[in-house]
């Protein structure tokens, strides 16, 4: 999931998955404009899609898990071995950390290692999948709820522990709906897997323009932190 949008940009209403990371876009954007981060390390880098949210200025640092599958990756600056972070304590004001958490076997020692090396103060931007089905197999370890993140979190020793939900509702079902379209579409042969993405384009258009309209209806807006039936959560927590 973490590199579902390869180079395709997240505006066009008819990607995949324009509903899952628009919001998830959105939300970090709104967090990172609270705090002026200087120094962050993005832990399951990627293809660093959230690199442009945070100030030009900053220093950005790309960590990833060094398997075979990602050598070759421009944004990595850090190689994870699984265990321990590869940078000293107290390195980073902001860390990053988007839809990896599931990945990890050992979700535990990966926030004690966010809160190792983040400073002061130091803000934690997490988001994982609660309703998504098993993705880049056999590597899906787990999912999250909102309060079984939190206690996960406290302790690990942070505070001011914030939950935001993505794509409440209907929104919810209509990404799942086009996520069950996509895993036919890879299914099939490579000729007819290659014309997926353009037969399907105005069906996923119609799709995200109606999810898009009702988790932007004034009252789901307003419900939207109590919401129950969600995509993904995005936490902001803070080191003391």
């Amino acid at each position: 999931m973490k590199n579902s949008f390869g180079a395709s940009p997240i505006n066009i209403f008819g990607h995949p998955y324009f509903l899952a990371r628009s919001d998830l876009r959105l939300i970090f954007s709104e967090l990172i404009q609270s705090f002026p981060p200087r120094v962050i390390l993005d832990v399951g880098c990627g293809s660093t899609p959230y690199r442009p949210l945070f100030p030009p200025s900053s220093i950005y640092h790309g960590l990833e898990i060094d398997q075979q599958r990602n050598h070759g990756n421009p944004n990595v600056t850090f190689w994870y071995d699984g265990n321990a972070f590869p940078v000293p304590d107290y390195s980073y004001d902001a860390i990053l950390c988007s839809q990896v958490l599931e990945h990890s076997f050992k979700p535990e020692l990966l926030l004690a290692e966010a809160y190792r090396v983040l400073e002061s103060r130091g803000r934690l931007l997490l988001s994982v999948p609660f309703f998504w089905p098993e993705h880049e197999q056999p590597f899906d370890s787990q999912r999250f709820t909102s309060f079984g993140l939190i206690d996960r979190l406290q302790s690990a020793g942070f505070t001011d522990i914030t939950v935001h939900k993505t794509n409440p509702g209907l929104a919810c079902l209509i990404q799942l709906a086009i996520e069950w379209l996509e895993s036919i579409g890879r299914k099939l042969d490579s000729r007819l897997a290659r014309a997926w993405p353009i037969l399907m384009f105005i069906p996923y258009t119609f799709f995200n323009f109606l999810g898009l309209a009702y988790r932007n209806l004034p009252v789901i807006r307003r419900t939207k932190a109590q919401a129950e039936f969600f995509l993904d959560l995005v936490i902001c927590a803070r080191r003391p």
